[in-house]
């Protein structure tokens, strides 16, 4: 069952993020009262279609491979998974372009972790129950120990990146969104040192968390399935 639920839904999923992706009004701001050349502009689509294009295969391969790769996990782990790839992967690109994440990616997960939800309970209610207090648990320790970063180091998190760890862990739940969590902090890590041993960034530069929670999660997916 999963060789086609899995496929069709990731791709459903991926076509409404592409939809919010380009509906997006800021991805072309106008900086110091100058609009950008049409030139830029065509260059920086082109850009985003070749991303947009090269992440819906990477998901749909992964869909194709996770039943094979993670035997142990359920239909609805391997949806969750990738349903919540699906929704976030235009987050590593908009806030790499313009520093933001917007709201519309957080409640589009929220609205499909909803959806997802009345069917776990049919197939399994114990389970199901399980899973949810793991997920809201997840959800609300990532959000305060976000909170408690963005008070103690003013700048170190801005807050649609605490958003979007919540929706993080109501999908990915307590054994899933740490693992995440961690290998979204080496992402950064090693950009950070990279960027700045290349002099492209200097210290006091600000730097979008958002790729390195899309990659985090896709690594830790890609090799503990949770």
């Amino acid at each position: 069952m999963q060789n086609w639920i899995l496929p069709l839904t990731t791709l459903l999923v991926c076509a409404l993020s592409f939809f919010l992706l380009l509906r997006d009004r800021e991805m072309h701001p106008v900086r110091e009262g100058v609009t950008p050349e049409p030139e830029a502009l065509k260059k920086d689509r082109q850009y985003m279609l070749i991303y947009a294009a090269s992440a819906v295969v990477v998901l749909l391969v992964l869909s194709l491979c996770l039943p094979g790769m993670l035997p142990g996990n359920t239909v609805f782990d391997n949806l969750k998974r990738m349903l919540l790839l699906a929704v976030i992967w235009p987050v590593a690109y908009i806030d790499y372009k313009t520093y933001r994440i917007p709201n519309a990616f957080v409640l589009m997960g929220l609205a499909v972790r909803v959806v997802l939800l009345p069917f776990e309970f049919l197939a399994d209610d114990r389970r199901a129950m399980y899973m949810l207090i793991s997920e809201v648990v997840a959800a609300g320790a990532l959000f305060a120990a976000a909170m408690l970063c963005s008070v103690c180091a003013k700048g170190s998190i801005g807050f649609g990146d605490i958003k979007l760890f919540v929706v993080l862990g109501l999908f990915l739940g307590t054994t899933g969104s740490w693992g995440a969590i961690f290998t979204a902090l080496l992402v950064s890590l090693a950009t950070v040192l990279f960027l700045m041993a290349t002099k492209r960034k200097g210290r006091k530069d600000s730097i979008p968390f958002g790729p390195a929670i899309v990659i985090g999660t896709f690594i830790s997916v890609c090799l503990t399935g949770m």
